[in-house]
């Protein structure tokens, strides 16, 4: 499943240190010949509970991890941005394909880090968009209750509460697994895959926009790793003219690679 695979990338890329720098330099394929050494996202937590893909013996646990649980967040929010947009720019159906529930598995491996974390969670705000889009309750519900549904997300992530280097991470993590995205998407030029063409655009946007979240004390704690994370954010080339394409697009994957690798580095440092 590519939400699956996602998933594991999105992680595996918070806990792995260097994927991001190794991805750079590869294409999808051989990443996704490679083994991740992610085992899921909850090992430990009890028997059966969060078994995964894939083998090795990395794990990630979203409790404890932040850059990780920020990353995951991260793939929820940019869903249901580009989602967002395109229900504005009325592509109905499109957008009703980027709406998400608390069925759902991005949403459910990130309930029992919420009650580790002790915060609500976001189930109910997350059903009632998906029910606002779906049921086409029109304008005024859709609005109220994605404007709910993005207090009740920041709740839970609590950005301003963790260490700068985790979020610069899950900065890396989102742009590697949009990167992957956008090797689904666009084969030579070509939009093959509109879905995912569009994912790997909210994830980008979520991850440009999240460095605004940040107090001006972490900002100020942080100056120099943050001025080079905006930089390299701010160089990305414009790869989504438009998020509903037709025809060909000059994008390339290789420059959101680079990106992840190069904030990785500057995160490490």
């Amino acid at each position: 499943m590519y939400e699956k695979r996602k998933v594991w990338l999105a992680v595996g890329a918070a806990v792995l240190g260097t994927t991001a720098a190794q991805a750079a330099q590869a294409d999808l394929e051989p990443l996704q010949q490679q083994n991740m050494t992610i085992v899921a996202p909850f090992a430990g937590a009890g028997e059966g509970e969060g078994e995964g893909e894939g083998e090795g013996s990395g794990v990630v646990d979203l409790r404890v991890n932040d850059s990780a649980y920020l990353a995951r967040l991260g793939l929820i929010r940019g869903h249901l941005y580009v989602g967002k947009k395109l229900y504005d720019q009325g592509h109905l159906a499109m957008a009703k394909t980027h709406m998400k529930h608390p069925e759902d598995e991005l949403y459910a491996a990130l309930v029992p880090a919420f009650s580790a974390r002790g915060v609500e969670g976001f189930g109910t705000q997350l059903s009632a968009l998906a029910d606002a889009v779906n049921n086409e309750q029109g304008d005024d519900a859709v609005n109220a209750a994605y404007d709910d549904l993005l207090v009740a997300i920041a709740a839970t992530e609590q950005v301003q509460e963790k260490a700068v280097k985790d979020v610069l991470m899950s900065l890396s993590t989102m742009l590697l697994t949009a990167a992957a995205e956008y090797d689904i998407g666009v084969k030579s030029g070509e939009v093959v895959n509109v879905h995912e063409f569009q994912d790997a655009y909210g994830f980008t946007t979520i991850a440009k926009a999240r460095i605004g979240e940040l107090t001006e004390v972490q900002k100020d704690a942080n100056a120099a790793a943050l001025a080079e994370v905006e930089e390299i954010l701010a160089g990305l080339p414009e790869l989504w003219p438009t998020i509903t394409p037709a025809g060909t697009v000059e994008g390339d994957s290789s420059e959101l690679y680079g990106a992840a690798a190069r904030i990785e580095l500057a995160t490490l440092n």
